[in-house]
């Protein structure tokens, strides 16, 4: 039955989830940790009260923008650094140290350089995503299957087919998986730029709660946020994952 039928799955998981942090709730006071119901409460609140809306679609605009420059830079560089191993070297120290400093250092750097300002998140998501997407690409584009490259030259394929129909089939799944990976960690990277000097954005309420010390709104907006995220998961990127890599068999034990 669970089989036959994904969603079952899904929601016993959740269920599961809501009767645990019930359970869990129930021997700490509300200031401290409040149950799911008033949680839930208030993000009905925050919903129609329309103030979500707001700021989360100023998050969503930093996210998306800093996001997009991400992922095109580092196609254009993962795919270089895969097939030319003197550019492979050339940018690798780039690239550990871009893995290696905190998204909180970045954040930092990025408000005293420009300021209170739009730059600033999209400039510390691009900083932080690059060299992870760049990574994904990377390996991409070293896994190509190069004997069938050799046979779509041996039916002399011009370049563009070869594009798109040898190479990009073969580089969606590494795509889609630095796409998920990397929206992941953009949300983290601007709420937490928000958080520490801008004015609207859900990490600016997270922060304002914080500041009135109300543990229930603190929930409420982590939880609104997560729902967004969850909607995009499940309505967007997993039905173009499987609509894109439906021809791939699942490994099976």
């Amino acid at each position: 039955m669970w089989r036959r039928w994904p969603p079952l799955v899904y929601l016993a998981s959740v269920f599961a989830m809501l009767v645990v942090w019930h359970a869990i709730a129930s021997f700490f006071p509300p200031s401290l940790l409040p149950g799911p119901i008033p949680v839930f409460e208030r993000v009905g609140e925050i919903f129609v009260s329309g103030r979500f809306a707001v700021h989360m679609g100023a998050t969503l605009l930093r996210v998306g923008a800093g996001f997009v420059l991400a992922f095109f830079v580092s196609i254009a560089l993962g795919i270089l650094m895969g097939i030319n191993p003197i550019a492979d070297r050339f940018f690798e120290p780039e690239i550990v140290v871009g893995l290696t400093v905190p998204s909180l250092a970045w954040s930092v750097i990025a408000l005293m350089w420009f300021g209170i300002s739009e730059l600033a998140p999209i400039f510390t998501i691009f900083i932080v995503l690059q060299p992870l997407i760049t990574v994904n690409v990377v390996q991409g584009t070293k896994a190509l299957d190069h004997e069938v490259i050799e046979m779509a030259k041996a039916f002399r394929a011009d370049r563009a087919m070869m594009i798109r129909d040898v190479v990009i089939p073969q580089l969606v799944p590494y795509l889609l998986a630095a796409t998920r990976f990397g929206l992941s960690l953009a949300w983290k990277v601007a709420v937490i730029a928000e958080l520490l000097g801008l004015s609207n954005g859900i990490g600016y309420m997270i922060h304002y709660s914080f500041g009135i010390f109300s543990m229930v709104d603190v929930f409420a907006w982590t939880i609104a946020f997560t729902l967004v995220m969850l909607a995009l998961e499940y309505g967007v990127l997993k039905p173009v994952e499987a609509r894109v890599t439906g021809w791939r068999r699942a490994v099976a034990f």
